[in-house]
Order: C-alpha cells, then structure tokens, then sequence
C-alpha cells in the first residue's frame, strides 16, 4: 500500500515538474524542471520493480542530457537569459491541441479492457550487473570511463579556446606578419 502511495506521489511530482517545465519562461529553469522530470520518472521505474532501467535513466537522461542542456545554454552568449525563450501567438491554440490530445488519450484508454497479472517475485538485477561490470567486462568499463574522460577534457579545451577568442578578439599579427612588437 506504501508503495502505491509513493508511486501516486512521484507521478503528480513528475506531471508538475513536466507542466513547470514547459511554461517557465526561463530557458535554464527549463532544463533544471527537465532533469527533475527525469529523475521523477527514474524514482517511478526503481518504484516499478526495474531498478537497472531507473539507474540507467538516471546516469543517461539525467547525468548526460539535462546536462548537456544546462551547458549548452549556458555557453551560449546572451545578454539576457529571459529574451531567449519568449512566448508567441499560437500558446492558446497549443493549449486547446494539448487539451484536446489527452482527452483523446484518457478516452482510448478507459475504453481498453487490460487484463491484469499477479505481479512476480522481483530480485535486484543491480548485483548481477554490477559484478559483470567490475568482474567480466572490467576492461571494456574502464576504457569507456577514459573515453568520457577525454571527451569531458576536450570539450573543455575546445570551449575554454572560444571563450579565450571571444573576450581577447580578433587574433593581432605578430612580428613576423608585419605587427608591431
């Protein structure tokens, strides 16, 4: 019954952050309601019995694109983050399509007739995968882990340089291009 309650909670959290996410006129605020969607829907799997799938959704959805989002905007140069998302015209009519879409949804799925299962005796499946991770494949874990690494590195190298090149300008011709020294 506990269960049941914390899996209700978690999917009204979720719904609320999804809704916050788009309506928020903040662009960063944005991808921070995504990531708490993310991780929301991550606590729903674990809730779920599928804990490899929560672990998962948390290491991709919300270790690696939320984010890639945040970092994206934020290397993104604006004068003012506000500007960047702004409203238009059709929001009414994408709210009467939305509204629309789920009444359809709600409506195809209370006519299905689903045909309930006793649930299963569920076993951790992290054990199992965590052994073959740092037993069988440790290798091929470790290399993937030095290939993030230097991707993580190089990212940093590559943005450190445009960052370097926006504040100082245009490059100055040394002395052997005819500048002054």
């Amino acid at each position: 019954m506990l269960g049941v309650i914390f899996f209700y909670f978690f999917a009204a959290l979720a719904v609320v952050a999804a809704v916050a996410m788009v309506v928020t006129r903040n662009l960063v605020h944005a991808a921070l309601f995504m990531a708490g969607t993310f991780l929301l829907i991550a606590f729903l799997y674990i809730l779920m019995g599928a804990d490899y799938v929560g672990a998962v959704q948390i290491l991709v959805y919300v270790g690696a694109i939320s984010i890639l989002f945040v970092f994206g905007i934020m290397l993104t140069k604006r004068d003012r983050i506000e500007d960047s998302n702004r409203f238009n015209r059709y929001g009414a009519a994408a709210t009467v399509v939305a509204v629309l879409l789920f009444i359809g949804i709600m409506l195809a799925a209370m006519g299905t007739a689903f045909n309930t299962v006793p649930a299963a005796e569920t076993t951790s499946t992290i054990q199992t995968i965590a052994n073959l991770f740092l037993n069988d494949y440790v290798l091929a874990f470790e290399f993937a882990g030095i290939l993030l690494l230097a991707a993580l590195v190089g990212a940093i190298v590559i943005g450190q340089a445009h960052f370097t090149r926006r504040r100082i300008g245009p490059k100055a011709a040394s002395p052997a291009e005819g500048g002054k020294a």
